[in-house]
């Protein structure tokens, strides 16, 4: 069973062919082309210069190209990577940079931040402080009220006690004026017999002497 060439049309619309031997091996794959017609065209010659063809073995020169191309591959791909891990140090150094940044402006927020937080601080204890003040004041001004309210009543007791005392002589010494003015009628009318009972008795004892001295 002789060779043959497989046609196929791409997933991108393109068209290649493929020369396969007796027990499906796959030989040899063209490229890409746009069209049938330029497929069809590369096959025929093919077919045409397949049979005169000769074979130009590059295998050594090959090799040696290779590891040229691998050197001058490395090369760049070594110089790609050392710009790689350059840009990933440059761009380690950014992120730490922004970092850092971004540390300060959180640091520079939260300064304000405390700022606010000792403000709201001092005034909570500013308003402790003044209701303090006002609870002590208001303690001391219920204290002097109960203080005077205190005195206002001692002074009521005592001008009431006064009141009292005075009117408890005033009535004493209404209910003794009279007694005395009774016990000194008493004492005057009892004087007055006894003081005529005594001048009748004097006068009855100086008369016979007076008779005796005149004969």
């Amino acid at each position: 069973m002789p060779a043959k060439v497989v046609l196929r049309k791409g997933r991108t619309g393109k068209f290649t062919f493929t020369l396969e031997g007796p027990t499906g091996q796959i030989l040899a794959t063209s490229a890409d082309h746009p069209n049938l017609r330029a497929a069809k065209a590369a096959i025929a010659s093919v077919q045409k210069n397949l049979s005169g063809a000769s074979v130009d073995d590059r295998s050594a020169s090959s090799t040696v190209a290779k590891k040229t191309t691998t050197r001058k591959a490395a090369a760049p791909r070594k110089a790609a990577a050392k710009k790689t891990t350059a840009a990933r140090k440059t761009a380690a150094k950014k992120t730490t940079v922004r970092k850092t940044a971004a540390k300060k402006t959180t640091a520079r927020k939260a300064a304000p931040r405390k700022a606010a937080a000792k403000k709201t601080t001092a005034r909570k204890t500013a308003a402790k402080k003044t209701t303090a003040a006002r609870k002590t004041a208001a303690r001391k001004t219920t204290v002097r009220k109960t203080a005077a309210r205190k005195t206002a009543a001692k002074k009521t007791t005592a001008r009431k006690t006064t009141a009292r005392k005075t009117t408890a002589r005033k009535t004493t010494a209404r209910k003794a004026a009279p007694r005395k003015a009774a016990a000194k009628r008493t004492t005057v009318r009892k004087a007055a017999p006894r003081k005529a009972a005594a001048k009748k008795t004097s006068a009855r004892k100086a008369a016979p002497r007076k008779r005796v001295t005149a004969s």
